[in-house]
């Protein structure tokens, strides 16, 4: 195991020192703005991680541990150890390039010795199919594996991806962000049964919410990861990474580069009270920080109540109680009870119709293969909120709150633009963008920190 990951089994640890550190750095020095972060997600740590060494950064976080929806768990797979995550995990150059220049600027990425870093890229092949049917409904080409690429009952649906992938990539330079998932599907040049039965079932899988609500999604939102993604050779495999260390691994790697971070974690914020001088945030374990400056780095329906004593913001408070979010369930299991039937079908992302919901099962088989002479691992992510059954080996399950990135969600977030640093209150995080990912917590961190510091190294380092 590298020193990087076995970093994160002492993280605890590392936390408290931050903590401890971070009070004794500002009794030795003239006091520099604090800056209060509520959240402890990628977007809030990133917000420290960029102010450093230009103010000092005091984070609450309501968990023990810093990293937000960035959860990582341990799993032991064939006597290996690995590092897997709940939530996010996918990122490329074309689609998250800020946050794959942090990456590289904390040393976590190596582009000049790939095989030594804290990174793994595996082609990301996909399967779509309905529960209970033995053929698939549609199987991506992949590199070795010609079947079934030109099989009567495959090659209508491929057409129909590769249309719907090309249109969405000359969508996505200049499309209109309100225009509508169902919207845009009927203007695309392909048979029904395979845009009903294939692609719109796919949008839903990608995104985790039912398949007819995703008829209301911006379609450019939900279409980035695939547009953005896709090889300049259309023929050639859409690859992704993955983080050895887990996301949230990676956040909490970024919060130890830190030297003028104290994080309060365990206890979650109950009120930001206004002072002569800024602000007062107070957790339920009783701990009090008067800082300068408030960055609300938590999801808007924790931050919309802490607003009720800052009468100045309560238009905002309004516009954070009008994002939407839906519920749903991610299980890491060992059995592959959501895989498609034929077992030469499996892929990367495995996405099995039933009913009105399309979930899918990332297979970690094909995206870490396995040494000579040893068969591919048997772990699987799957989004699990409306199956049928249970996996008989599930390891760990954990409930999460997604965006439902509609025109409405879009328009809101252009609403709360309108109130950043207004009364010294900011917001960051992925719902103040149009795109729900690693990326857009990151540069949402970078936009309020222009603002706060604009000569914050970090922040040139990372481009301004």
């Amino acid at each position: 195991m590298s020193t990087r990951r076995s970093f994160l089994k002492t993280s605890s640890a590392a936390m408290l020192g931050l903590s401890v550190a971070g009070r004794a750095r500002r009794a030795l020095a003239d006091p520099p703005p604090r800056v209060g972060i509520v959240g402890g997600g990628l977007a809030g740590v990133a917000c420290a991680w960029l102010l450093d060494g230009t103010s000092n950064t005091i984070l609450f976080e309501r968990h023990p541990v810093l990293g937000g929806h960035a959860q990582t768990i341990p799993v032991t797979v064939g006597g290996e150890d690995l590092l897997i995550d709940v939530g996010a995990q996918f990122f490329a150059p074309g689609t998250h390039p800020a946050y794959v220049k942090l990456l590289q600027l904390i040393g976590l990425i190596d582009p000049a010795h790939p095989d030594d870093d804290e990174t793994i890229e595996a082609d990301m092949t996909i399967a779509i199919a309905e529960a209970g049917v033995a053929r698939p409904r549609f199987v991506s080409p992949a590199p070795g594996r010609g079947w079934p690429l030109v099989a009567p009952w495959n090659l209508p649906a491929l057409r129909a991806f590769l249309v719907f992938a090309l249109r969405a990539r000359r969508f996505e330079k200049d499309g209109d962000w309100l225009v509508t998932v169902d919207e845009w599907l009927a203007d695309l040049n392909v048979p029904a049964e395979p845009r009903d039965g294939i692609l719109l079932p796919l949008v839903a899988g990608l995104t985790g919410c039912p398949i007819e609500q995703a008829r209301g999604l911006s379609a450019r939102s939900a279409l980035y990861f695939i547009a953005k993604g896709l090889p300049a050779k259309i023929w050639e495999p859409l690859r992704f990474s993955n983080s050895l260390l887990g996301l949230g691994g990676n956040v909490l790697f970024l919060a130890a580069q830190c030297q003028t971070l104290t994080t309060h974690l365990g206890s979650p914020v109950t009120a930001v009270l206004p002072t002569a001088t800024g602000y007062q945030i107070r957790n339920q374990d009783g701990t009090a920080e008067d800082v300068d400056v408030v960055v609300f780095a938590n999801p808007p329906y924790f931050a919309a109540p802490l607003l009720s004593d800052i009468p100045e913001l309560a238009g905002a408070a309004a516009i954070l109680g009008q994002f939407e979010y839906f519920s749903s369930e991610i299980a890491i299991h060992r059995d592959p009870v959501y895989m498609p039937a034929q077992r030469r079908a499996w892929s990367a992302y495995n996405a099995e119709v039933d009913g009105g919901f399309c979930e899918g099962s990332v297979w970690y088989g094909a995206l870490r293969p396995p040494a000579p002479g040893q068969e591919p691992m048997s772990l699987f992510k799957s989004w699990a909120t409306a199956r049928s059954e249970a996996p008989q080996e599930e390891v760990f399950r954990q409930a999460f709150r997604h965006p439902l990135i509609t025109p409405a969600f879009i328009q809101s977030g252009r609403s709360l633009a309108e109130h950043q640093g207004g009364s010294g209150v900011w917001f960051a995080g992925s719902y103040t963008s149009e795109i729900d990912s690693q990326e857009t917590a990151l540069t949402s961190a970078m936009n309020v920190v222009r603002q706060l510091a604009p000569q914050a190294p970090n922040l040139l380092a990372l481009g301004g």
